[in-house]
């Protein structure tokens, strides 16, 4: 059991109350915590995760079994890859600075935040179109089989990231308009916005990173 005086590595703790008194509302500091902490156990487990289709995608290309590793008509284009590339690293600058502008409290964090969020849900479209142009389906070799399992999972991870992103823009736009009751689980809620967008953005710009890689291998390798 922990003695009063023993210092906490996890930065505030809900504060102990005695037996029958009501559990005071949560310091907003333990939701940033974990909030930062899960940031980066998620981009941790997407390594491990997209980890796999690198490994499939060399094994399988070392291997060219009969020669069918990649046939001449299985040929993704670069123009679509290209293009989705740079929406993803563009997004991924725009909510940087979006981040680094609510930290010094500018409220016009907002415009690079929904700029950033158009140019993801742009990468989105731009690869849902290309599967509707290219002449290769997931059954036309090895290296098909990777490229539509690969890209179509990364097209899921950020879908769900941009989500995670606009619920942070509608909570700030909330806050503004109507600022969240006090007298609930969390004291403050309001001031959960920052260390999420933090959160949100950390993992935004990791995983754009992945995505350069994934254009990287399976566009120009």
């Amino acid at each position: 059991m922990a003695q009063p005086h023993e210092e906490k590595p996890l930065g505030l703790q809900i504060p102990p109350v005695p037996l029958g008194v009501e559990i005071p509302p949560e310091p907003p500091d333990v939701g940033a915590r974990a909030l930062s902490v899960a940031s980066r156990l998620l981009a941790g487990a997407s390594v491990f995760f997209f980890l796999a289709f690198v490994f499939a995608y060399f094994y399988l290309r070392s291997l060219n079994v009969h020669n069918e590793w990649k046939p001449a008509h299985v040929k993704p284009e670069q123009g679509f890859g290209a293009a989705f590339a740079v929406c993803l690293v563009l997004s991924a600058l725009a909510m940087i600075l979006a981040g680094r502008r609510f930290k010094a409290e500018d409220r016009a964090w907002i415009t690079p935040a929904a700029a950033g969020l158009g140019l993801g849900l742009a990468a989105i479209v731009l690869q849902c179109i290309e599967y509707t142009t290219q002449k290769f389906g997931p059954t036309d070799g090895a290296y098909a089989s990777v490229f539509c399992a690969w890209t179509a999972c990364y097209l899921l991870a950020v879908l769900a990231t941009m989500y995670w992103l606009e619920t942070n823009i509608a909570s700030e736009f909330r806050a503004r308009r109507e600022p969240a009751p006090s007298e609930g689980d969390i004291k403050n809620p309001d001031a959960l916005i920052a260390p999420g967008l933090d959160a949100a953005v950390f993992y935004w710009s990791f995983l754009a990173g992945i995505g350069v890689l994934t254009y990287v291998v399976l566009y120009l390798l």
